[in-house]
């Protein structure tokens, strides 16, 4: 048999963290198979669906690189199918018209959660048809014996079909629910396997009934837990961003949420988590070793892994990511200078993002510093700088070179390397903390690393 999961988002709003998560898990267990891995827009909500989101879908699932295997199949385009099968349940006497008013339907739902008990329409076993033109259409589920499901994450689970609602399948205006065309969508499609949220959970036991009253072959589920925040309570903006793309925008790597992803909430066989590559996981991914327990979302690790992710990758592929997010347009000198730095930069910073405070002492040729405390303490040390800038006139422009010559001037004036490394990274930089000091004048290059050196405060 030939495995088919799919990943179906409602275009509503922006692609969660948790739904990356749910596609990623389909694409997984999909690609660990051999099989097929689908994406379904479940856009039959046309009062809350949108253009934007359908997009923010699509430029999520291409920065994660987690596209459908086929192409994407809009659920409004299988409206008839899913009203003939209504029909065909209401044929065969296993779903019926319902006419509650609004006002009765209230009235019953009022008594209905005062006696602990489901919804169950008087209309359920009237034979008879109303005058009225407006009626839905509610499945007529089992009171009778229990459905148990075998779930991979949660495991073997029953509930007593006394307790579940007669749900509609179609509303008064004859659009399907839901509940309905999400079941005759995976059926036509092949899915076999189920992957989604846990908050789906409940509705597996009503769904389900649809399956077995076509005789339908049923699929098997697994059903994850939500991602929480670090604090236990369910994932919200307060934790940080929901929105996937969002974290493309504040400069993580596809490779890194990739991977963080991918380990949250599914315990992967290798101990060496942080370092994790996505393509093993299409070796290793299983269903039964996603975790029961809710996920916990961590900003600090994803940094952590993204920082890795930064340093691994090759420079040209960051460079891109900067000149493009940024806009930059680079003479061939500038190019080379950040090109060459980038590894050293990369040492110091979670996101590549974080990277633009660097480019105006490595692009700008004429650039001094400004910051008025940094240039007192060049004031200050006027004739150390500017020594230090003679010695290096002398030198030959290689990196051995440079730094034989900091220690000769360190040696000779007694003094320590902390007493002038800080400053001279100031006179190059403007700034404290920059790179290694000899990579920082060896790429600048003679000309500029004088300039700024020599330069009378």
């Amino acid at each position: 048999m030939k495995f088919v999961t799919r990943f179906a988002p409602s275009p509503t709003g922006y692609l969660h963290i948790g739904g990356a998560r749910t596609a990623i898990f389909n694409y997984l267990f999909a690609k660990r198979h051999n099989g097929k891995y689908l994406v379904r827009i479940e856009d039959t909500d046309t009062k809350r669906s949108t253009n934007e989101a359908v997009k923010a879908i699509y430029d999520g699932l291409n920065w994660l690189g987690i596209n459908s295997s086929e192409k994407v199949i809009y659920q409004s385009k299988n409206l008839e199918s899913h009203v003939k099968v209504a029909h065909e349940l209401l044929d065969k006497g296993f779903a019926y018209k319902c006419f509650l008013t609004s006002e009765e339907l209230n009235d019953l739902r009022i008594k209905s959660r005062a006696n602990g008990k489901p919804i169950k329409s008087p209309w359920r076993d009237n034979k008879c048809n109303s005058e009225k033109e407006e009626y839905v259409i509610r499945l007529k589920m089992p009171i009778n014996g229990t459905t148990t499901i075998k779930d991979y994450v949660q495991g073997e689970v029953s509930v007593k079909n006394e307790i579940l609602d007669d749900m509609i399948i179609l509303r008064s205006d004859k659009t399907p629910t839901y509940m309905l065309s999400s079941v005759v969508d995976d059926y036509e499609m092949g899915i076999t396997h189920i992957i989604r949220g846990d908050d789906h959970f409940n509705n597996a036991f009503r769904q389900i009934q649809i399956i077995n009253f076509l005789n339908w072959k049923k699929p098997s589920y697994a059903h994850i837990p939500l991602i929480h925040g670090t604090d236990g309570s369910k994932l919200s903006k307060r934790h940080g961003a929901t929105n996937l793309i969002d974290y493309r925008s504040m400069g993580y790597t596809s490779e890194a949420m990739l991977s963080y992803l991918t380990q949250l909430g599914w315990t992967s066989p290798e101990d060496n988590e942080d370092d994790y590559e996505f393509k093993k996981a299409v070796d290793l991914f299983s269903l039964e070793k996603i975790n029961k327990s809710p996920a916990k979302f961590d900003i600090k690790k994803l940094d952590n892994i993204n920082s890795k992710c930064l340093n691994k990758i090759d420079v040209e592929v960051v460079y891109k990511l900067l000149t493009e997010r940024f806009g930059l347009v680079l003479n061939i000198n500038q190019e080379r200078r950040l090109k060459a730095l980038i590894p050293e930069l990369l040492k110091r910073v979670n996101v590549y993002i974080d990277l633009k405070d660097d480019f105006e002492w490595i692009i700008d040729d004429n650039f001094l510093c400004k910051e008025t405390n940094n240039v007192k303490i060049l004031q200050e040390n006027n004739v150390i700088i500017n020594n230090i800038g003679g010695l290096l006139k002398k030198c030959e422009w290689t990196k051995e070179s440079i730094n034989h010559c900091l220690k000769k001037f360190v040696q000779d004036k007694s003094l320590k390397f902390k007493d002038v490394g800080p400053i001279v990274r100031i006179a190059l930089t403007g700034k404290t903390n920059a790179p290694d000091l000899v990579s920082i004048i060896y790429e600048l290059g003679c000309t500029i690393s004088l300039n700024r050196l020599n330069y009378k405060y």
